[in-house]
C-alpha cells in the first residue's frame, strides 16, 4: 500500500488542531509553514488611480491573486472569497488582485469592479500594470501560471507574511483550501491581539 505524503495544507490543518488542543500559541500554525521565497517587488496602479508599491504592504500579511474584470469562470468565485476574507480580516490583512487583462481593465472598469465586490480603500487593492509586467509577476514572482491570455491565470490565492515572504498557495475553487487560509489569517489576528 502506498503511503500518501501530507500536503502543506493538510499539515497546517493538523498543526492547527494540535495547537488548539495543547494550548500552544496561535502563531504555531504559521511557524510550520514553509518560507517559499520573497514575494516580488512591484509598483502598480490601484483602481482609484493611486500607486501601490510592494514595500508599503510590509508589516502585515497579505493575499495576492490574479483576475480580470470580464472573467466569467473562476474570478467571481475567487473574488467572492476575497471579499469574505476582507470583511473578516480587513483591519489586519491586505489583499492585492492583479488584472491579467490590462488592455480591457481600465481604471474605471476596475473601479466599478471594486464597487461590485465591496473592496475597501487601503485594504483590497485591485491593480493594473503592463501585460509584460503582470505575466512576469505571476510566473516568476509568485511562481504561478503564465497568463499569456487572460483565461490562463491561476485560481490560487497566495499568502504572503508580514515580512514579505510567500508562505503558501490556496486553491480558490477548493473550499477546504479556503478554510485553511481563513484559519491561518485568524491565527495571525489572534496572535496580534495577544501581543497588544
Amino acid at each position: 500500500m502506498k503511503r500518501r505524503a501530507l500536503t502543506v495544507g493538510t499539515f497546517v490543518c493538523v498543526v492547527a488542531a494540535l495547537s488548539a488542543c495543547s494550548g500552544e500559541r496561535p502563531q504555531a500554525a504559521w511557524d510550520e509553514l514553509p518560507r517559499i521565497k520573497a514575494a516580488p517587488t512591484f509598483a502598480v496602479t490601484n483602481y482609484d488611480g493611486t500607486r501601490l508599491v510592494s514595500d508599503s504592504l510590509r508589516g502585515r500579511p497579505w493575499v495576492a491573486s490574479f483576475m480580470f474584470a470580464t472573467c466569467q469562470g473562476v474570478c467571481p468565485v475567487m473574488n467572492s472569497h476575497v471579499a469574505s476574507l476582507q470583511r473578516q480580516f480587513g483591519d489586519r490583512v491586505r489583499f492585492v488582485s492583479f488584472s491579467v487583462d490590462p488592455e480591457t481593465d481600465s481604471l474605471p472598469v476596475l473601479a466599478a469592479y471594486a464597487r461590485d465586490y465591496g473592496a475597501r480603500p487601503g485594504v483590497w487593492y485591485i491593480v493594473r500594470t503592463t501585460l509584460d509586467s503582470v505575466r512576469t509577476l505571476s510566473r516568476d514572482g509568485f511562481l504561478l501560471s503564465d497568463p499569456k491570455t487572460p483565461d490562463l491565470h491561476s485560481s490560487r490565492l497566495v499568502l504572503v507574511d508580514a515580512d514579505g515572504m510567500i508562505r503558501g498557495y490556496f486553491n480558490s475553487l477548493d473550499s477546504n483550501d479556503v478554510t485553511k487560509l481563513r484559519s491561518l489569517l485568524a491565527a495571525y489576528v489572534e496572535q496580534r491581539q495577544e501581543v497588544q
